[in-house]
């Protein structure tokens, strides 16, 4: 995909994404559960940046199911290291975000975890599009989270602690919020945007 194409498809799932997080952060506040502004609005960034790596892996519209697995870990990382490396690079910024924004990922077995199970998905979901699933991509995104996971450790040192808590949740359950924030971004680039870009720009 060209530069330009990502961006299409990008903000043409970004957009749908604002108003369920608005409603989100409303509905937080009225509770009495209000976060604080560095916090949401560095939520706000992240999500887009799943909308990021769901545009960037393929995830659209879902098709018939015609899977192609690749099950043999390693053998395609020699032959494509570009590939290997694009891919380590794609979540390096889940790792940096994860422990920015809760408590609760501020160790590194969490975020392996959490970037394990969100390549996992993707993959998955692949088999209802692109139709191609491998397993070295798991690999690829889990090393690229923990090099993110480490990046952010080395940074938050040379700030205040009480810097770092201002990006993080308060008084919510932090779990629930990120499962929150992919599912829909999930949910938004299977169904509202395939429809945009199809409609607009004419992009299958």
């Amino acid at each position: 995909m060209s530069i330009m194409e990502i961006l299409i498809r990008s903000i043409s799932g970004y957009i749908f994404i604002i108003p369920g997080i608005i409603l989100y952060f409303g509905a937080l506040r009225k509770s009495a559960k209000r976060q604080i502004l560095l916090h949401i609005t560095t939520a706000f960034i992240f999500c887009y940046y799943l909308i990021g790596i769901l545009t960037m892996t393929g995830i659209g519209k879902l098709k018939a199911f015609e899977p192609t697995l690749v099950l043999v870990p390693f053998r395609d990382m020699i032959s494509g290291p570009i590939d290997t490396i694009l891919n380590i690079i794609l979540f390096v910024p889940l790792g940096f975000f994860l422990p920015l924004l809760y408590k609760k990922y501020g160790h590194i077995g969490s975020v392996a975890l959490v970037s394990f199970l969100l390549s996992l998905s993707i993959e998955i979901v692949q088999m209802f599009g692109r139709g191609a699933t491998d397993i070295n991509d798991l690999i690829t995104n889990t090393v690229g989270a923990c090099l993110g996971f480490f990046i952010y450790q080395l940074l938050s040192k040379l700030v205040s602690k009480e810097l770092c808590r201002k990006f993080q949740s308060y008084n919510i359950n932090e779990g629930t919020e990120l499962l929150f924030f992919i599912i829909y971004s999930f949910v938004i680039m299977v169904t509202i945007q395939p429809i945009i870009i199809s409609t607009l720009f004419h992009l299958a």
